[in-house]
């Protein structure tokens, strides 16, 4: 499930944008996030992919089979949700997601956030390691890690004179987060019995979970928790898509 960068010459005309997408991978809902975020509703733009048993034709065009894989006019390919919700923002022109004078920090922020030792692969260890879940909270070490992380999360959000990381309308940094906050949400309650934000008095990170959710592209893309849950409990991994058929609209 772990994405490798590819980029492909793009040409930078309006697009006709096509997502190869899992509707169930963390990465992959960036790039639709992003999308729906311009105003694209999800069923103009997602081919979805069953990972399970990738088809022929997707290996084709994508022989590394990751998702997202962004297809446009010209049917050149890129890949590395990263790079695509970059893409996305300069070549749609919807609304910035890259807000002016901050860009070049939400930029720097997109670019580190899957970094070592960041939210999201300290988020990963604290829910169960790699990609699986662990029921029952994890070494000190590793709750210090994830605590940490959300603390600073929760500080740049409390300097941010608005509801989001870089102010008062979302942008490609809430993007590259809340994917993984949402699941990280659901497993850290369902296998932990963890709040989230709470036990670090991370009051302005719980009200950006919350904002985010209620945003009418967050729940456009959201399956169903308790039919999600079923499938992470009988699993006990969060990539169980990648082994059994399985979608946004059946989880």
């Amino acid at each position: 499930m772990r994405e490798e960068p590819h980029t492909k010459t793009l040409a930078m005309s309006p697009p006709t944008i096509k997502l190869f997408t899992h509707s169930l991978c963390p990465y992959a809902h960036r790039a639709s996030l992003a999308l729906v975020e311009k105003g694209l509703r999800p069923e103009a733009f997602e081919a979805h992919v069953d990972l399970s048993n990738k088809p022929k034709e997707f290996l084709r065009l994508n022989p590394r089979g990751l998702v997202p894989a962004m297809q446009i006019d010209d049917g050149e390919i890129m890949t590395e949700s990263s790079n695509i919700i970059v893409h996305i923002d300069d070549v749609l022109d919807r609304g910035s997601l890259t807000q002016g004078a901050a860009r070049d920090e939400i930029l720097e922020f997109v670019s580190e956030a899957d970094g070592h030792g960041g939210f999201i692969s300290s988020g990963l260890s604290f829910v169960g390691g790699g990609w699986g879940f662990r029921r029952g909270m994890p070494r000190a070490s590793q709750i210090e890690q994830f605590e940490k992380t959300v603390k600073s999360l929760d500080t740049l959000l409390r300097s941010s004179g608005g509801d989001y990381f870089f102010g008062s309308t979302v942008s490609l940094a809430d993007i590259v987060i809340y994917p993984f906050a949402e699941r990280f949400q659901l497993a850290c309650r369902e296998f932990q019995g963890y709040e989230l934000g709470e036990a670090q008095n991370a009051d302005a990170f719980v009200l950006w979970l919350a904002t985010m959710a209620a945003r009418d592209s967050a729940k456009a893309l959201r399956p169903n928790d308790e039919k999600l849950l079923a499938s992470w409990r009988r699993t006990e991994r969060l990539d169980y898509f990648d082994y059994e058929t399985a979608d946004r609209e059946n989880p």
